[in-house]
């Protein structure tokens, strides 16, 4: 009973490691979709300028995010987790013994 508990806590815990990381990540993008889409509206741009411009801006920082060195900050992201999956993981090898 209490091995199945422990499993389905680090379950838990990975599967907020996997929500984050994707929040982080979706969240950066989505940010700069939004500014590309605010700011020639701000500015009293419309119709197809308006995209145009949208496009222009979001481009650069889309392509910026393709070449982004994403390991870093997902990288201690894993590390704060990991720290609270190898308690679990340690009384899950001590009960299976």
């Amino acid at each position: 009973m209490r091995i199945s508990l422990l499993r389905a806590l680090r379950a838990i815990v990975m599967a907020g490691f996997a929500l984050t990381a994707a929040a982080f990540v979706g969240l950066s993008i989505y940010a700069v979709l939004q500014f590309g889409l605010w700011w020639p509206g701000l500015a009293g741009i419309e119709g197809s300028t308006r995209l145009l411009l949208a496009a222009v801006t979001m481009l650069p920082f889309l392509l910026l995010f393709t070449k982004l060195n994403w390991s870093r900050p997902l990288g201690w992201l894993s590390g704060q987790f990991n720290r609270m999956v190898e308690p679990i993981d340690r009384a899950i090898e001590l009960k299976d013994r």
